[in-house]
C-alpha cells in the first residue's frame, strides 16, 4: 500500500472511530428525549376568572369542561398588595385617608374608632383589615418577610383582624402575599396540578426561600414554578440562586424557563438558576395577551403544537382566547383550543401531566475526546483532497485538539471547549460536502435523463452524507441538557451557514479540483473591474446580507405573508417542516449539477459550488439547534432531501428540454451560415 493511502486510511479508520463515538452519545440523548415527553397544559387564573366574571360564567363548571378537554394543571399566582382591595379576603387603607375618613364620620370599627378618639392613628401606617381567618397566617407571615418582624403589629386579633403595617402604600402594592386560598381550593377539588407563581424580593435568603416552597406543599399536587414580578427576576437572584436551586431539587418541583425571544425578556437569573437545577428545568412556552389578540384560533393552536414537537417546551401556558371560533361562545371556544392542544400532543406521541425535563445523560470524558477526533480527522482529510499530505502537521492538528477538550475539562468549562470544536467540525464537514463531488462538476452529463437521475442522486447522496457526518458530530459534542432545554446556546451558527459557502467559492476558483484552471491571486486583484462584475458583485451582497439575516435562532429580515403561509401549509403537510435552503436551493442543485453540460458548468460551476454549500451548511445547522429532539431534525433534513429531489428532478427535465431545443436551432442555423 502507498504511502497516500496508508496515510489517508489512517484519517478514515481514526474519523470512523469518532462517529461510532458520536452515534453512541446520539443514542443516550435520544433515550433522553423519549422520557421526556409529558406535558402540562396550564391555564393562568387570573385571566381566567376575569373571562369568566366579564360574562358571567360559572367559573367552577368552566374550569371543569376544560379539565375535560385536555386541561392539567391552573397556574396560581400569588397575591399583590394591590389586589387585596379587590376581593373579600381583605382590606387596606392608608392611615392618612382613615383619619380623614375620620374627621367627616364616625368609623365603624371599634378598634379603629377607639384610635381615632385617642389620636393614635398613623398617617404613614398601613391598616390591613382582615375578614378571613384562613388568610390571617399568609398575610402576616407574607408581611414580616418583606418589611421585617417590626413592621407588623396586631391592633385587633379576632373578628375581623387588624394589622398595622409599616410601609408606604406603593411599595405595599408590589409585594407578594402568598397564594390565595381560593383558586388553590377549586384546584384541589378538581384535581387540577398547581403551577404556583411567585415574584422574588433580593433580601430573602434560605429560609425564606424553604419557607415559600413549603407553602407550594399546602397543594397537594405543585408541579412546575413559574416566577414573575415587575422585576422580572427568578427567585433567590442574585446571591441566593444556590438557596432556590437546592429547594427545587430537594423539593422534586419544576423550574419553569419561559421561553423568549429577545435577550432582553429573559428573566433576570434564569440561566443562572437553571445550570444549578438543570435536571429540574422545563422550558415554558406563553403568548402574551397583545400577541394573543392578533392570532386566529388555528394559528395559536399551531403554535403550541410547534413549540411542544420542535423546541422541548414541556408547559403550555395558556390565557384565555378572546375571540369566538365558529360561532361558539368564548367559553366553548376556549374549551375547543385546549381539546385541540391535547387531541394534537397524543397524536404526535405526548402524554398529558406533570411536566418531566430533559433527564440528565452524562456521558464519559473519554467518549467525548474520541468524538473531537473527527474534527481534526477531517481538516486533514480536507487538505488531503487537495494533495497536502503533511503527517508532522497531523500530529500537531490532532494534538491542538486533545489540548482543547482536556484543558476545557481541567478548567471546568469544558462545555466551551466543545462548542469551539463542534463549530470546526459543522464548518469543516459541510465543506467537504462540496469538496467530496468533483466528478459532478468535472465529469459530462449521461446521455438519458434516467442516467442523470441517478447521477443526481449519487451527488446528493455523497454531499448531504458528509454534511449528516458534520452534525452528528455537533450533536456528540454538545448535546446536553443545558442545551436541550436552550438555558445555553450553541454558538457561531451564523458562522455554520456562512464560511462554508465562502469556502466552497474560494477552493472552486484557486484550485484545480474542480475542472478549472485557477488563476493567482495576484493576477485576479490585477484584472480590471467591469461595471457588470460591479452589478453581479452588488447583487451577490444584497443575496447574501438577506441569506445572513434570515437565518439563526431569530431573523434580523420578517418573513413575508406568502413565507409564512408557505411554511405552514408544508407543516400541516409533512409534519415537520423542512428548511427553504436546503430543499429549494442545496438539494435541486445537487440533483441539477451532474446534468449540466460542460460549458455550461465552467461558466456556472461556482454558483453551484456555493449553492450545494448553502444546502450542507444548513443541514449541519439543523441540527446545532439543540432544543430540537432529534428525531426532528432527521425527519427535517429528510422531507428536505425528498423535495428537494422531486424539485431537482423537474429541474434536469426542464435543463434538457431548453437546452435541446437551444442546440437544435443553433443547428439549423449552421448551414444557413455556410
Amino acid at each position: 500500500m502507498s504511502a497516500p493511502r496508508r496515510y489517508r486510511l489512517a484519517l478514515t479508520v481514526v474519523l470512523a472511530v469518532a462517529l461510532l463515538a458520536a452515534l453512541y452519545v446520539a443514542y443516550q440523548r435520544e433515550k433522553a428525549e423519549r422520557h421526556s415527553r409529558r406535558v402540562e397544559i396550564a391555564m393562568d387564573y387570573q385571566d381566567f376568572l376575569a373571562l369568566s366574571q366579564s360574562y358571567g360564567y360559572d367559573a367552577g363548571q368552566f374550569l371543569v369542561a376544560l379539565r375535560r378537554a385536555g386541561l392539567t394543571s391552573l397556574a396560581v399566582s400569588e397575591e399583590l398588595g394591590a389586589n387585596v382591595n379587590s376581593g373579600s379576603t381583605a382590606f387596606v387603607i392608608p392611615g392618612q385617608q382613615l383619619i380623614a375618613q375620620a374627621k367627616l364620620a364616625p368609623l365603624s370599627d371599634p378598634t379603629l374608632a377607639g384610635l381615632a378618639k385617642r389620636g393614635a392613628l398613623e398617617p404613614d401606617v398601613l391598616y390591613l383589615i382582615v375578614f378571613d381567618p384562613a388568610a390571617l397566617g399568609r398575610y402576616r407571615t407574607a408581611l414580616e418577610e418583606h418589611l421585617g418582624p417590626h413592621a407588623v403589629r396586631v391592633l385587633h386579633a379576632s373578628g375581623p383582624t387588624i394589622l398595622a403595617v409599616k410601609s408606604q402604600i406603593d411599595y405595599f402594592n408590589n409585594l407578594g402575599l402568598g397564594l390565595p386560598e381560593r383558586p388553590l381550593a377549586l384546584a384541589h377539588k378538581l384535581d387540577l396540578s398547581l403551577v404556583p407563581r411567585v415574584q422574588n424580593d433580593e433580601r430573602f435568603g434560605a429560609a425564606e426561600i424553604d419557607r415559600i416552597f413549603a407553602s407550594f406543599k399546602v397543594h397537594e399536587r405543585p408541579t412546575t414554578v413559574v416566577f414573575f414580578g415587575q422585576r422580572n427576576e427568578v427567585l433567590g437572584y442574585p446571591d441566593h440562586l444556590d438557596d432556590a436551586a437546592r429547594a427545587f431539587i430537594q423539593s422534586g418541583l419544576n423550574f419553569g424557563s419561559i421561553e423568549t425571544y429577545d435577550a432582553v425578556q429573559d428573566q433576570k437569573g434564569n440561566e443562572g438558576l437553571a445550570e444549578k437545577a438543570i435536571e429540574r428545568t422545563t422550558r415554558v412556552q406563553a403568548i402574551s395577551k397583545t400577541e394573543l389578540d392578533k392570532l386566529d384560533f388555528d394559528t395559536v393552536v399551531a403554535r403550541y403544537l410547534l413549540g411542544v414537537r420542535e423546541r422541548n417546551v414541556r408547559v403550555v401556558y395558556l390565557r384565555p382566547f378572546l375571540h369566538e371560533q365558529d360561532g361558539m361562545s368564548l367559553e366553548k371556544t376556549n374549551v375547543e383550543m385546549v381539546r385541540a392542544i391535547r387531541d394534537g400532543l397524543i397524536a404526535r406521541g405526548f402524554k398529558l401531566g406533570r411536566a418531566t425535563p430533559v433527564p440528565d445523560f452524562p456521558i464519559n470524558p473519554i467518549v467525548i475526546v474520541l468524538v473531537s477526533l473527527a474534527v481534526p480527522a477531517m481538516i486533514m482529510l480536507l487538505f488531503e483532497a487537495f494533495g497536502m499530505r503533511r503527517a508532522p502537521v497531523a500530529y500537531i492538528v490532532f494534538a491542538i485538539d486533545l489540548l482543547i477538550v482536556l484543558g476545557g475539562y481541567a478548567a471546568h468549562h469544558d462545555l466551551l471547549a466543545r462548542k469551539l470544536l463542534a463549530l470546526l467540525g459543522a464548518i469543516g464537514f459541510a465543506t467537504m460536502g462540496v469538496v467530496a463531488i468533483p466528478r459532478a462538476f468535472t465529469l459530462p452529463p449521461a446521455p438519458s435523463y434516467g442516467g442523470n437521475f441517478l447521477a443526481g442522486l449519487r451527488t446528493l447522496g455523497v454531499a448531504t452524507a458528509f454534511a449528516l457526518a458534520g452534525a452528528l458530530v455537533v450533536v456528540g459534542l454538545v448535546s446536553t441538557p443545558v442545551l436541550m432545554e436552550e438555558i445555553d446556546r450553541f454558538s457561531g451558527v451564523k458562522a455554520v451557514i456562512v464560511v462554508p459557502p465562502l469556502l466552497a467559492f474560494a477552493l472552486y476558483v484557486y484550485t484545480r479540483r474542480f475542472g478549472n484552471e485557477p488563476p493567482t491571486v495576484r493576477g485576479s486583484a490585477l484584472l480590471p473591474v467591469r461595471v457588470y462584475q460591479l452589478a453581479i458583485l452588488a447583487g451577490l451582497a444584497a443575496v447574501a446580507y438577506v441569506y445572513i439575516s434570515r437565518s439563526g435562532n431569530t431573523s434580523d429580515i420578517s418573513p413575508s405573508a406568502f413565507e409564512l403561509a408557505l411554511r405552514s401549509n408544508l407543516t400541516a403537510l409533512l409534519g415537520v417542516r423542512p428548511r427553504f435552503k436546503e430543499f429549494a436551493i442545496g438539494f435541486p442543485l445537487m440533483m441539477l449539477l451532474p446534468a449540466l453540460r460542460l460549458e455550461h458548468k465552467r461558466i456556472v460551476g461556482w454558483l453551484f459550488a456555493v449553492g450545494i454549500a448553502v444546502g450542507t451548511s444548513d443541514v449541519a445547522d439543523t441540527f446545532s439547534h439543540l432544543h430540537t429532539p432529534l428525531f426532528a431534525s432527521m425527519l427535517r433534513v429528510f422531507n428536505g432531501a425528498l423535495l428537494g429531489i422531486v424539485l431537482g428532478a423537474l429541474a434536469i427535465a426542464i435543463y434538457r428540454v431548453v437546452d435541446g431545443r437551444a442546440s437544435a436551432a443553433l443547428n439549423r442555423q449552421r448551414p444557413r451560415a455556410a
